[in-house]
Parts: C-alpha cells; structure tokens; sequence
C-alpha cells in the first residue's frame, strides 16, 4: 500500500512510499531514515503514537502522513 507522507521540518517536501500491511509509523520514520525522537505523527491530522499500524484503515482511501519536527538543533 503507498502512503502520501508529508514532512515538516524547516522545509516542506512531500514524498509517496510503500508500507506493508503491518508496517507501524516507526518504521516509516526508519524507511525515511528520520530519527522517531525528534518528530511527532500525524495521520489525517490526528497524532499516532509510534507502535500503531499504518495501514489499519486500507479501505477508507489514501491515507495522508505528516511528520512535524520538534526538536531543534542549536
């Protein structure tokens, strides 16, 4: 299944990746190569903690990610 994934961190950029059925929002985060502890989740608008499925709702249409930076270096 492919997922829309938005992210937010300094910048904006957008990106469309594959995950397995049982793939949880870590492991999105560790395909983006994004460190889990410096983001929060949002799916649809809605944060998700990190050990939830992505794709338990397959049959609602696209599901929508958007991964906010909060920590910042500096």
């Amino acid at each position: 299944m492919e997922v829309k994934v938005k992210i937010l961190a300094g910048k904006e950029e957008e990106k469309r990746i594959e995950v397995l059925q049982d793939d949880t929002y870590e492991n999105v985060l560790e395909k983006l190569k994004i460190n889990p502890v410096e983001v929060l989740a949002l799916r649809n608008g809605k944060p998700v903690p990190e050990d939830e499925t992505v794709a338990v709702n397959k049959n609602k249409g696209e599901i929508n990610i958007t991964i906010i930076r909060i920590v910042s270096g500096g």
